[in-house]
């Protein structure tokens, strides 16, 4: 019996993704924009292109038949022609019973605009996030549950952001940061957890504190070498979105280490209660330390990671290293250094709170 009961979470996660494949390959009526289902496929021309810079790419031009799935002209078959090249960067090629999103450029043109991806993503995220409830029991549900919370402020604090006339987002972001760390700490780990408060405290100093001086060393320097205009499709004022962004990055590595770093201090003094306060301060120290280096080339190789497609299209387009620094990393690697110092003052800020809940502690205990 109790073999069939650790089988039937797993049972019923593989169904509930495969219902929502059906589901999803069946939902286009939802959708506003036109979507079609591809029904025959002919390529019709192949061709190569090259540039002045040595780039060549195989070209190919399909004749796509399509059958409307949603709108007033549902059930309508036409045809559209897609082009695409072997970078695939920009246009894909569709293949039978895919399903693509379509736009009009003309009552008598349709163009194609991208694939209907939802059928497999969603699925795919379902199915992660129910191992993650599985796997981890109730600690997972809270976790998924902070998640969708975070997910919601997000949403809300952009929105805020929309509607509000000269807003600044910096500031509903400090606002979206405080709320979304205390939540999320809380509802992993508990309101009334003394740990937890410790941790929340510590991520507010260091994260305050990283951005504080980069604010310092902004004024100081008059913002030289910043270029917050090569920010992509910038909607408002550069700056407060470029904080806003540094503020979210320091925000969640500062509590990644600050999560350790205490649990690790707090275990310590519940085995050795009469720890001093120097031993306290060289384990925090030492744990900081183990931590630090891992994660600061964490962050690095995650903004590599991401600047990798820009970066090499740069570069194959006769440019130089200096100019792609410049247009595509520098603000990158200015947040990566923030976040970095965030890091490093995490084990002060740390170190600190532990001291000061720990002397209120005893202060309590005595006086009860």
């Amino acid at each position: 019996m109790g073999k069939y009961k650790r089988i039937l979470p797993w049972v019923i996660l593989v169904f509930i993704s495969l219902l929502s494949v059906i589901v999803l390959r069946h939902n286009a009526t939802m959708y506003n924009t036109p979507i079609g289902e591809v029904t025959h496929v002919q390529t019709s021309k192949t061709g190569r292109s090259s540039d002045q810079f040595g780039n060549n790419v195989k070209t190919t031009t399909q004749r796509v038949t399509v059958k409307l799935l949603n709108t007033t002209h549902k059930g309508q078959v036409l045809t559209i022609v897609n082009t695409y090249d072997s970078a695939m960067a920009i246009n894909q090629p569709v293949k039978p019973h895919n399903q693509i999103f379509l736009s009009r450029a003309d009552d008598a043109t349709w163009q194609f605009k991208t694939l209907k991806r939802d059928t497999v993503w969603v699925p795919v995220m379902i199915f992660v996030l129910g191992i993650l409830i599985i796997s981890m029991g109730r600690a997972g549900r809270l976790t998924v549950l902070s998640l969708g919370i975070n997910i919601l402020l997000f949403i809300v604090t952009v929105t805020l952001d929309l509607v509000t006339d000269n807003g600044n987002i910096f500031w509903l972001f400090i606002i979206f940061s405080v709320i979304a760390a205390a939540l999320t700490l809380g509802l992993v780990m508990g309101f009334k957890n003394r740990q937890m408060w410790v941790i929340f405290l510590t991520v507010l100093t260091a994260t305050a504190l990283a951005l504080l001086i980069s604010e310092i060393v902004f004024m100081v320097t008059k913002q030289n070498g910043l270029h917050f205009e090569l920010m992509s499709y910038i909607t408002q004022l550069p700056k407060p979105l470029f904080m806003a962004m540094t503020l979210v990055g320091v925000l969640g590595a500062v509590m990644d280490e600050a999560t350790d770093m205490i649990a690790t201090l707090f275990s310590v003094q519940k085995e050795r209660p009469d720890m001093t306060i120097r031993e306290i301060i060289a384990t925090g120290r030492h744990v900081g330390q183990e931590i630090f280096g891992a994660l600061s080339n964490t962050l690095f190789l995650i903004f590599m990671a991401e600047q990798i497609p820009m970066a090499i299209l740069y570069l194959r387009n006769g440019n130089n290293w200096g100019f792609t620094y410049m247009m595509n990393m520098s603000l990158g690697m200015i947040q990566t250094l923030i976040s970095a110092i965030g890091i490093v003052l995490t084990v002060p800020a740390g170190i600190i709170w532990v001291l000061i809940v720990r002397k209120w502690q005893r202060r309590k205990e005595a006086l009860s």
